[in-house]
């Protein structure tokens, strides 16, 4: 498919949170999966947030063919807000560049089809978002965050604290999206279960990123810095 997000040597400062990134060039395709893979403070959850427009690269260009979804790693922090309804929750999209009067039958109607698409379990689009289990709290920032169909969604360790079925729904959810023509990206801890939903893959090391062939050996080697 068409470029969808594209990085043109990009560099990223490390902060007190982790390592940032050195001179990143890399392409992703429309209805790829493409497979992130890299151990701790590697510059990998930099790498995503570039790609996804939360962080902001300190050298070379950052290029995105339409909007880019993101499902960050931690979803009760930094995708949820507990105590809101699931219909404010599905509101809070956009939310840093909407502007104007929020439309509340609109979101409640959204919110309704998306459970229903998504096969998210509640009693209501006012259920509060802290009384779903984590698999369909997950299933609702999927549904969100994939709506209006972005070019591209970035997902980070999506189904961190979910059970096999659930984790199951999230792959789908995602192999649909590329299959849609959007593309994906994909990080998880687990290099077994990135290898198993990638088509292609990169390996982040020492803030830098390594196309690497599909195999676990080659893919291990490359988080190391092994040649």
């Amino acid at each position: 498919g068409d470029i969808a997000l594209r990085l043109q040597h990009v560099s990223v400062a490390g902060s007190r949170e982790g390592r940032g990134l050195e001179d990143v060039t890399l392409q992703v395709r429309r209805g790829e999966v493409l497979g992130v893979a890299g151990v701790e403070n590697s510059g990998h959850h930099v790498l995503l947030r570039v790609l996804s427009g939360r962080a902001k690269a300190t050298a070379g260009e950052v290029w995105a063919a339409g909007s880019v979804a993101f499902v960050p790693e931690d979803r009760q922090r930094d995708a949820l807000v507990l105590d809101f309804t699931l219909a404010e929750n599905v509101a809070l999209k956009g939310a840093a560049v909407r502007r104007g009067r929020m439309r509340w039958p609109v979101w409640r109607r959204l919110t309704s089809q998306l459970i229903r698409d998504f096969d998210v379990r509640a009693s209501g689009v006012d259920t509060p978002a802290r009384s779903l289990s984590g698999g369909n709290q997950q299933k609702l920032v999927l549904a969100r965050e994939l709506d209006d169909a972005p070019v591209a969604v970035v997902a980070e360790n999506p189904t961190r604290g979910l059970d096999v079925r659930s984790s199951a729904a999230v792959h789908a959810r995602l192999g649909e999206a590329a299959a849609r023509g959007m593309a994906v990206v994909v990080y998880s801890a687990d290099l077994d279960e990135v290898l198993a939903i990638a088509t292609r893959m990169v390996a982040v090391h020492a803030g830098r990123v390594l196309d690497v062939a599909r195999d676990r050996e080659a893919v291990g080697r490359a988080m190391l810095g092994v040649g």
